[in-house]
């Protein structure tokens, strides 16, 4: 009798541990973008077992379990045609009420719980575009502020000078713009410091003498910048 007692309690014990946990973990879990610090991205966990995904262009979940310690998130992957199932495995290391740590593909990563997973999605897809166009030369900047810092694209195509494309990235403080323009010019990458102010609802990039620091060309004195003469920037809608 006592060998069949233990036999039951170890099969509910296996139950208990292979059967799918909900609740206990639902909710929406960000942690900050590598590229982009200022967004957020992640997944909600509801309480019947359906997932979704938050900022991940990649991956669209439909479904979660808890296996133990390890949280299975499954979908279907949005850079394929035909839309490929695939399972992300996560090892949970610890979690609470506001602090999930997980370790995946041997790293760790520590997500936060958010009350607000649709303002996380609404910042990272607010863009602006702005235009500076000549009857020669053309410029485009894309960008995406939150929370002050912004990230985005810029490219200028000036008259009988190679195109440059590239990434901006730095931050508004008031009504200036400070940031790095990391761009491709006849197949050499460089950077570069550029500052805009804010005039009503366009930008004027301003210009002045520059020297070569730690690999980027900044501005020598940036209160001699000259903006009168600058490009000043259109604001438009997006394309």
């Amino acid at each position: 009798m006592k060998k069949i007692f233990l036999g039951i309690i170890f099969l509910n014990v296996l139950f208990v541990s292979c059967t799918k946990e909900s609740g206990s973990i639902s909710g929406s879990w960000t942690t900050p973008m590598e590229d982009q610090p200022q967004h957020q991205h992640g997944f909600t966990l509801k309480d019947e077992g359906t997932a979704t995904s938050i900022n991940l262009d990649n991956k669209a979940y439909e479904k979660w379990e808890k296996f133990g310690d390890r949280l299975i998130l499954s979908g279907k992957s949005k850079q394929s045609t035909n839309a490929e199932k695939f399972n992300d495995t996560l090892k949970i290391i610890s979690v609470n009420d506001s602090v999930m740590i997980v370790k995946a593909n041997g790293k760790e990563v520590t997500y936060k719980k958010t009350s607000a997973p649709d303002k996380l999605v609404s910042d990272f897809e607010n863009y602006d575009c702005y235009t500076y166009t000549t009857k020669k030369d053309t410029a485009f900047l894309h960008i995406n502020t939150a929370n002050g810092i912004i990230t985005g694209d810029l490219s200028y195509q000036f008259f009988e000078k190679d195109r440059n494309n590239g990434i901006v990235s730095g931050k508004i403080i008031g009504d200036t713009l400070l940031a790095d323009y990391t761009f491709s010019s006849e197949g050499q990458k460089s950077v570069r410091e550029i500052i805009m102010i804010k005039k009503g609802s366009d930008l004027i990039e301003g210009f002045g003498e520059v020297e070569e620091s730690n690999g980027k060309m900044k501005f020598t004195n940036r209160s001699k910048l000259n903006f009168k003469k600058g490009l000043t920037f259109k604001k438009i809608n997006c394309p």
